[in-house]
């Protein structure tokens, strides 16, 4: 049965009508307390019940009285109109469903209140006479930010799959009757081709729908010098091939709190495109070092660069720069989009410094952990060829 129905039912009304008659207290479970003088231990102890069910409740409670103006809140309703701005909005929106709720029996509606942060809330009204009424308020914050992911995960994944999508079915059309050995060899070469890109836009989707979702609790101690280690060995391939060098220099010791596996993520991704977008005969650089309460990370290299008015959107969904070039290196557009949402989930920043012709810097900072042992010799540096 749904909440606001069943606190407005005929057993619960008569004792909220009358503890709202009697109190002007603005403490729900004060106020049925203080008037929980009963004639029977059985009454008593549905009373006391109802009081800790509704201090239990996530879900504010709160009971209006039109005529005298007096309000009662449960626990969770006490503390949604704690907060300054909230308390404000909040009474404000009750009042302007009141009369609503007392004309046509109930009312809903969805607040928006911004002050800082965003925060929505969903009140439903109930009345339980002529001049009262009970009103629910749910924040649905979180849920709306879930509702909003999955409704962008969907559209993002029917956009980007839908020309992969045709590409395949307009070959396998070509495909279709051709006898040519060589025509048969390329356009199946291109079949897959697609299928892989397909396959890797599904993935990339997953893992930023995994990572806006967020709330892992599996969060450890880690050593980014360690995660740093091995991303630049993982690449050393990738960079020879491209004829460019890979090093690593920095601190010994980088600790942060967070998902190694998220963390190795955020630098193969910026690594990666390093390499993809760098010119045989460059270096890109890696650097690693505790700036007081902070760890840094650089990531730089000396390719194409990016354009001024491009650097305000690179870590947008779906955003390339070039998207020939990114197209035919195999990239997505969601690499820099997840590795803004791990690096922001890990209480950090990341910021690009590039220009046209000249290369790409990316700094990635991240909360410290601070040891009470000795800080590692300033300086030490690891390189690998």
């Amino acid at each position: 049965m749904d909440l606001i129905f069943f606190l407005s039912g005929a057993s619960v009304t008569a004792v909220f009508a009358y503890l709202i008659s009697k109190r002007s207290s603005k403490n729900l479970s004060a106020a049925i307390r203080s008037e929980s003088k009963v004639n029977t231990t059985r009454s008593e102890d549905q009373l006391e019940s109802l009081v800790e069910a509704l201090d239990l409740l996530p879900i504010g409670v709160v009971i209006v009285d039109s005529k005298t103006g007096r309000r009662l809140r449960n626990n969770a309703a006490a503390a949604m109109t704690g907060v300054r701005y909230v308390d404000i909005l909040v009474d404000q929106a009750v009042d302007e469903m009141l009369e609503t709720i007392l004309a046509t029996k109930s009312s809903e509606r969805i607040l928006e209140a911004v002050a800082g942060t965003t925060r929505y809330f969903k009140i439903r009204g109930q009345a339980i006479d002529q001049q009262k009424a009970i009103v629910t308020i749910e924040d649905i914050t979180e849920k709306s930010r879930i509702d909003t992911v999955q409704t962008d995960f969907v559209a993002n994944l029917s956009h980007e799959l839908k020309t992969p999508i045709g590409a395949v079915a307009a070959l396998a059309d070509s495909l279709n009757g051709e006898t040519e050995t060589e025509v048969v060899w390329r356009l199946a070469e291109r079949i897959v081709t697609e299928s892989h890109r397909m396959s890797r836009i599904v993935d990339d989707l997953l893992d930023l729908s995994r990572v806006e979702f967020g709330g892992t609790e599996e969060w450890s101690e880690v050593d980014l010098g360690s995660v740093l280690v091995e991303v630049v060995g993982t690449n050393q391939h990738a960079a020879k091939r491209q004829g460019l060098g890979l090093s690593l220099t920095g601190s010994a010791e980088l600790l942060v709190r967070g998902d190694r596996a998220q963390l190795v993520s955020v630098f193969s991704n910026l690594v990666d495109n390093a390499i993809k977008y760098s010119e045989a005969g460059g270096v890109v650089l890696v650097e690693g070092m505790n700036q007081g309460d902070e760890v840094v990370v650089t990531v730089t290299d000396h390719g194409i660069g990016i354009a001024e008015r491009d650097q305000k959107r690179i870590f947008e969904r779906f955003y390339r720069v070039d998207k020939a070039r990114s197209r035919a290196t195999g990239g997505t557009g969601l690499g820099l989009s997840i590795v803004r949402h791990i690096v922001l989930e890990h209480g950090g920043s990341i910021d690009v410094r590039s220009e046209e012709g000249i290369g790409s810097t990316f700094m990635v900072r991240l909360p410290r952990v601070m040891q009470q042992t000795k800080e590692p010799v300033s300086g030490e540096t690891r390189a690998m060829a």
